[in-house]
């Protein structure tokens, strides 16, 4: 009974690891093979491939918060969004074919993401200004800075529904000498 009860658990898992999407980086190259215009980009969803944290320090005269946490660093009021791995997020716009405007909150807030040939084309975060790793960006109408590990976060797409293929095949019947 036991061995029953394995075997079970063990195909559950099988079935639900092979219905788990495949996320892959949207890169320049995936971009130029597909060729997706801005009304194909927004029908696809794209995933974050790992956190970005964007904080700001609040003046002694902002008491309004419209988002986001508020912490108190050093004596410092530090408002901050965290958009973590894996949120699901659409494109608004595309500014060009490597730079999009993707939002990954209901209020429409967005990040600038672009194709970065330093990280193999993959579509990372990109800002105003670079301080060393830190980004300087607007967000929900004000600005921000990135956390150093923000870097690293690139766009993600479920390759199985970007490179669903239709093929159409006929056979030849063959033909032969009348």
């Amino acid at each position: 009974m036991n061995k029953i009860v394995t075997i079970a658990a063990v195909a559950v898992l099988l079935s639900l690891s092979s219905c788990t999407a495949y996320l892959s980086p949207y890169t320049s190259t995936t971009q130029s093979q597909t060729n997706f215009d801005e009304t194909q980009l927004k029908k696809v969803q794209f995933y974050l491939s790992g956190d970005i944290t964007l904080y700001r320090e609040l003046a002694a005269s902002e008491t309004q918060i419209t988002g986001g946490d508020i912490k108190i660093v050093d004596g410092k009021k530090v408002e901050q969004f965290v958009i973590k791995s894996g949120t699901p997020g659409v494109i608004i716009k595309a500014e060009d074919r490597d730079t999009f405007l993707v939002s990954f909150d209901a209020d429409g807030s967005f990040l600038r993401f672009g194709a970065n040939n330093d990280y193999n084309g993959k579509y990372t975060l990109m800002a105003k200004e670079w301080q060393g790793r830190v980004g300087i960006v607007d967000y929900a109408g004000r600005e921000f800075k990135s956390t150093p590990e923000s870097i690293y976060a690139y766009l993600a797409v479920n390759m199985e529904k970007v490179n669903n293929t239709t093929v159409n095949t006929k056979e030849a019947g063959g033909r032969t000498i009348e």
